[in-house]
């Protein structure tokens, strides 16, 4: 009986892991539906509809991630826009050699508006001592091409 019971958690783990794998390799650019366009804040479609100019105005595609987000410890929820998540129907991201365009808008008192943006290869968003902030990578595989700018209340610095 226990053998069973074993060989069954050991089957019930690996089809979990299975799971978590397949759900973490959904890497692939899909077409960003109407609904989900419809979703969005005006500030985010409209820098969507930026990326859809620079396809051509062909549709987008997304991956998972290319929106993600922050909240501030005031209240505020910051969104960064991943342009290198961004693709133009069955093609490549929307990028230049020197990197892709992000965009961090912020969210507060019912007024989103932008407040950093840059051509760079990665950002990333945390929480550094009780203040947002944003860790940029501008540097492809260079890691000296690194800098934090620290929210000020208005702007990233």
């Amino acid at each position: 009986m226990s053998r069973f019971v074993i060989a069954l958690l050991i089957c019930l783990t690996t089809s979990g892991a299975m799971a978590r794998a397949s759900g973490q390799a959904q890497g692939r650019l899909v077409p960003l539906s109407s609904g989900q366009y419809s979703r969005l804040s005006p500030a985010i479609r409209s820098a969507l509809e930026l990326a859809k100019r620079a396809c051509g105005d062909e549709y987008i595609t997304v991956r998972n991630g290319f929106l993600r987000y922050l909240q501030g410890p005031v209240g505020e929820e910051f969104t960064a826009v991943h342009f290198d998540q961004i693709g133009c129907g069955n093609r490549a991201e929307v990028c230049t050699s020197s990197g892709c365009l992000h965009r961090v808008f912020v969210y507060r008192a019912g007024l989103q508006r932008e407040v950093w943006r840059g051509n760079v290869f990665e950002i990333d968003m945390s929480i550094v001592s009780g203040v947002p902030s944003i860790e940029v990578h501008c540097g492809g595989y260079d890691h000296s091409c690194y800098r934090r700018l620290i929210w000020n209340g208005s702007r990233f610095r």
